[in-house]
């Protein structure tokens, strides 16, 4: 391996003596190739992400947004959205209930549909390109990772500028092709998802410093420039990183709280209390809140706040017979649209695994309290008047009760722009950009542009990016990412790339046989219930008939008693 490392290093060394010489001729205003420039229309856009609508994630809500508001002043087919197609078995896993696809084209009409409709973009719908890879779900990760290779399903006239929404979760079982950085001629990593923190709390410590190193390498190999969410998150590459919140809301969060600030004097329209939105998992803030309800009840000599959950996710039934086992006044509702929960007065939002949540950014938009705690994920939001952040059990008891006897009061013009997409997309071009150490790209030189590009690739990324590329190729590269990266369901990748079709219809056919099952597993236990109530209404009627029959006897026993 080492020596594997010191050829791939050489190699690199010597792409970057290429480069060099070529860059020598190049003047700033002419390097359109290297910067980002997003807010050029003529740059064509490709925005890749782990997961798709309907699953209402926020790897799936704001990629499709930022690729439909990407579509302004920009030609039809200009901006391709390229997510994860997934068989039926993991459809019925992630979706709500009921919404699946027999195919690419129903999905793709699905979310052109969601785009024109529920974000109220029937442009951007008509403009964008959505495109998809395939990809299996990963019970252990509750995440989707692509199968074979991702790089035949971007269009070949739009390799220009990518941004890789989760760079990291990407890559680590990408199937080994050629690399992002090779593929476009710039790309952007904007990383959601704080999975040091998840591997922390699931694994244990020993997984800290494996996950934090694998994220570091996947970073530096494949993103020109890398965009954290907020400070809740690692180090990756510190020469091109930065921080900053490059998400905004839909309109209709923003119309809501509009009509809510209308409605001042009838206390905003809340005619509801608590409730808190997110996937069902422990790891999402169900434990905290937990935690934080009994607190409450205890502080407040056995009564707590009654408050609704929505969401679905793998820890669904256990999270659910735990509040009841804890007797809290929990409602567990299942899915449900944020933008459609407008009668809420507060939401509750507990997670500290977040990186920035999407949801607390929606409940302020639509005027409503929000309660979660002091933590670097939430920073963006600590100025907004409506926004009551705690550090311990007792605060967040305080701030409960203040918020649900209070009407929250409305937020300045400012905070409110600072939630849309158009502030976002401002955030973003902004942020896209190579560090040209506080210069413009036309006030730099060709030196500070050469020594900002080899910073967005050094000769150590060209490194880590071959070498991660040879381990990952053949039988090995399969074994590898099985036994080491624990792949299950998405080692396959070597194997998968020689026959997809045949793994494609295995999927399809394991995906029909589960269906089959939870099929018949549904009948029993509905045959089951109807004889448990037949039995039920038998044994009644049985009881019933005794009943009767003893007060006759009874009554025969008076009547006889009485003639004597």
């Amino acid at each position: 391996v080492i020596t594997g490392g010191a050829d791939v290093a050489a190699e690199a060394d010597a792409t970057d003596g290429e480069e060099d010489a070529a860059e020598d001729s190049l003047v700033p205003n002419s390097e359109e190739n290297f910067v980002a420039d997003i807010a050029n229309p003529n740059r064509k856009i490709c925005v890749v992400t782990t997961a798709c609508l309907p699953w209402m994630t926020g790897t799936a809500v704001n990629p499709a947004l930022r690729a439909a508001y990407l579509t302004a002043d920009r030609p039809p087919g200009a901006v391709t959205l390229l997510v994860p197609w997934v068989s039926m078995e993991d459809q019925h896993k992630l979706f709500p209930k009921g919404v699946y696809f027999e195919d690419e084209a129903e999905q793709r009409e699905y979310v052109l549909d969601w785009i024109a409709n529920k974000a109220g973009m029937p442009l951007a719908a008509r403009k964008i390109r959505i495109e998809f890879y395939y990809g299996r779900y990963h019970r252990d990760y509750g995440s989707i990772f692509s199968m074979g290779s991702i790089m035949n399903q971007v269009p070949e006239e739009q390799n220009d500028i990518c941004i890789l929404e989760e760079p990291e979760h990407l890559n680590w079982y990408r199937f080994p092709e050629i690399g992002w950085l090779d593929k476009f001629r710039y790309v952007v990593g904007i990383v959601h998802t704080n999975y040091v923190g998840y591997a922390k709390l699931e694994k244990g410590q020993w997984a800290v410093p494996i996950v934090e190193g694998l994220n570091k390498m996947m970073c530096k190999a494949y993103c020109h420039k890398v965009i954290k969410l907020s400070g809740t998150l690692q180090i990756y590459a510190p020469e091109k990183e930065c921080i900053c919140n490059v998400h905004g809301v839909r309109q209709v969060f923003l119309d809501n709280g509009r009509e809510a600030a209308l409605k001042g004097g009838e206390g905003g329209g809340f005619k509801k209390g608590a409730y808190f939105v997110g996937k069902t998992l422990w790891a999402k803030g169900h434990r905290e809140l937990l935690g934080l309800m009994k607190h409450y009840r205890k502080t407040m000599n056995g009564q707590c706040f009654p408050i609704d959950i929505y969401g679905n996710g793998p820890d669904q039934e256990d999270v659910t017979a735990t509040m009841a086992k804890n007797k809290l006044p929990v409602t567990m509702k299942g899915y449900g649209d944020h933008a459609e929960l407008k009668d809420y007065r507060v939401f509750v939002n507990p997670s500290i695994t977040e990186v920035l949540c999407t949801t607390v950014a929606e409940a302020l938009a639509m005027g409503k309290w929000v309660v979660c705690p002091k933590h670097p994920s939430n920073d963006f939001f600590a100025g907004f008047a409506s926004c009551l952040q705690y550090e311990d059990e007792d605060e967040f008891g305080a701030a409960v009760h203040w918020a649900l006897h209070h009407e929250p009061p409305p937020l300045a013009p400012e905070d409110l722009r600072s939630l849309s997409w158009g502030a976002a997309m401002e955030r973003l071009v902004e942020s896209a950009e190579l560090d040209m150490h506080g210069l413009s790209m036309t006030q730099g030189t060709v030196k500070d542009l050469k020594k900002s590009r080899k910073k967005a690739r050094s000769t150590f990324d060209h490194a880590i990016e071959k070498f991660y590329y040879r381990l990952g190729q053949g039988e090995q590269g399969d074994f590898i990412r099985k036994v080491f990266f624990n792949g299950l369901s998405v080692s396959d990748q070597v194997k998968y790339s020689k026959n997809p079709t045949d793994i494609v219809s295995k999927d399809s056919e394991q995906s029909k046989e589960a269906e089959t099952r939870a099929k018949q597993a549904l009948e029993k236990k509905e045959a089951e219930a109807r004889e448990t109530e037949e039995r039920e209404r038998k044994e009644k009627e049985a009881a019933a008939a005794a009943e009767a029959a003893a007060e006759a006897a009874e009554a025969a026993a008076k009547s006889a008693a009485a003639e004597v």
